[in-house]
């Protein structure tokens, strides 16, 4: 007897969605299985009280590219995008992010020209390094990547500029310490200033939408059928003689198919749903090893609009905040996550960003409110420790995570006058949040670790084949590194996941993971010898 299914999705986010309606449109019978009550993942809202608040991104990145995936989807002619802008508010400086180079170059100039030189080499440098992106495989261009894949961004601008507070906001588009390469750190300027961060007409909720309709619609002529099932938790991938099988549910039941497109991450793959006699130990210690990006602590907040003043976001709906410093980075304060409890104020001293989410999309709030999404690093091990169990939270959960959320309220109201007694309602989530309901291993929220030390490739890795045949990965650490964004990087991966199944490729040996055997920065450039003049 034949399989009911071609292929089972195990997970509807935005990396599941895109390969299932692929394989539908290619005549497949697909099945996507999700745990969650709704589809797109992190992508996704939930409403509190009449205010719409984010799961995970709060827009996106290389509109082109989404437009494209969702166009050959069928969902993307009548798709429209609004663009947001970012400013800094840090150390004593204004600074509008989002410009192009051009107009950028003359707005830190004007505010730091003791480092004119270095700051008009650093945007030649970034272009350079762009155009060569564009066509790596081109000898010139790939010497040129390989000489910048082994410069890390703090190296290369502690020997070009002399204001630390512009090598910060330079090497982070923010107030933290540079951490990538170079080639990372231009993909990263780009997004904000040539590609743009947009947002979706109709909002997240309407996004994910239409890449369900795009599995399940049923519209005339396509060959292939698609089911969603939601409340549908996985399991186990089941594997057979080194074969994918089929999968079992929480509730007991097999459901066979000829092959799986994991949407879940990495580690939960390979770490939960697989048994552990089915992945070769490279490839479980590997896995276990990697490294990820950090997560964050969110406090979302519902407000009466007449009752605070949000012209602080005149000219930038999202802004990147920090008062710490004292003029020295010597005065940066750092945060002890290794005692019982952060001290909130100091949590709030760290770098926030802070957007009205609601100036892009009204309908996010009722009439006359306003959506505010505030956001600041925070460490997962800190907060595990609360977790007696998975979805289970110590006594001490809730009160703790008010004070930092409140402490975070009171540090942003130092700028938006009126805001604390605005506040209609508020939701603190802490990266368990992002972990459990989010599905994001450690709660991290940027895919493989961004840090130089593990990840200094000049273009991201595929890694959607896996050593188990029939098994292919899709979502947002399906590539080594968000060079497009964290969406259209899902989008793509479920795109390739799709093509690499109907081709039937053969599983992979070799592990790609970033940080893990497949970098090589021992040998490190001069930081002035990377980018030729």
């Amino acid at each position: 007897m034949s399989r009911q299914w071609d292929a089972i999705v195990v997970g509807a986010g935005v990396g599941g969605l895109s390969a299932a309606a692929r394989l539908v449109k290619a005549g497949l019978r697909v099945l996507i299985l999700e745990k969650a009550s709704h589809p797109g993942g992190t992508a996704y809202v939930y409403t509190r009280k009449g205010f719409t608040f984010p799961m995970g991104p709060l827009g996106f990145s290389t509109p082109k590219l989404v437009r494209e995936n969702m166009t050959a989807l069928g969902q993307g002619d009548d798709l429209r995008f609004r663009r947001v802008h970012y400013q800094i508010r840090a150390f004593d400086v204004v600074l509008q992010l989002s410009l192009p180079f051009g107009r950028m170059k003359q707005e830190i100039i004007a505010r730091f020209p003791a480092d004119v030189e270095g700051i008009k080499r650093f945007f030649h440098d970034l272009d350079t390094i762009l155009d060569a992106m564009r066509f790596p495989n081109r000898a010139a261009n790939r010497s040129l990547l390989e000489r910048a894949a082994k410069t890390s961004a703090q190296d290369y601008l502690r020997g070009l500029i002399t204001d630390w507070r512009l090598r910060r906001f330079l090497g982070s588009l923010g107030t933290r310490e540079a951490y990538a390469g170079l080639p990372l750190l231009a993909a990263t300027w780009n997004h904000m200033c040539k590609e743009g961060i947009w947002y979706p007409q109709g909002g997240m909720r309407s996004f994910c939408t239409r890449l369900a309709q795009a599995v399940t619609g049923g519209r005339e002529g396509r060959g292939g059928v698609g089911e969603m099932r939601l409340g549908a938790e996985v399991k186990e991938i089941r594997v057979r003689h080194g074969r994918v099988s089929g999968v079992t549910l929480a509730e007991g039941s097999h459901i066979d198919a000829a092959g799986v497109i994991s949407n879940a991450d990495y580690k939960t793959t390979f770490m939960r749903l697989l048994a552990s006699e089915s992945v070769p130990d490279r490839w479980s210690h590997a896995v276990t090893q990697a490294k990820q990006t950090g997560s964050v602590f969110q406090v979302c907040l519902g407000v009466d609009a007449k009752r605070a003043d949000l012209s602080a976001f005149s000219e930038a709906s999202r802004l990147i905040f920090r008062q710490d410093g004292g003029g020295s980075v010597q005065n940066l304060s750092e945060l002890d996550w290794l005692a019982a409890e952060v001290d909130p104020e100091a949590l709030a001293g760290h770098e926030l960003e802070v957007s009205l989410w609601s100036r892009e999309d009204p309908s996010l709030a009722p009439q006359g409110g306003a959506v505010i999404v505030i956001r600041v690093e925070a460490d997962h091990a800190h907060f595990a420790k609360y977790r007696p169990a998975p979805g289970q939270r110590a006594p001490a959960y809730r009160g703790y995570k008010m004070r930092l959320g409140q402490a975070l309220v009171r540090k942003t109201a130092g700028f938006i006058q009126g805001l604390e007694h605005a506040v209609l309602v508020m939701d603190v989530a802490t990266p368990l949040t992002f972990e459990e309901r989010g599905g994001r291993s450690q709660g991290a929220v940027a895919g493989w670790s961004w840090d130089f030390e593990d990840n200094s490739d000049y273009h991201p890795l595929e890694l959607v084949r896996t050593p188990i045949l029939g098994l292919y990965m899709a979502g947002y650490q399906a590539y080594s590194a968000l060079f497009l964004g964290g969406m259209p990087t899902a989008m793509a991966s479920g795109q390739r996941a799709a093509e690499t199944f109907l081709q039937g490729a053969e599983p992979i040996e070799d592990i790609r993971i970033p940080g893990v055997g497949s970098q090589d920065v021992s040998c490190r450039s001069d930081p002035k010898a990377a980018i030729p003049r």
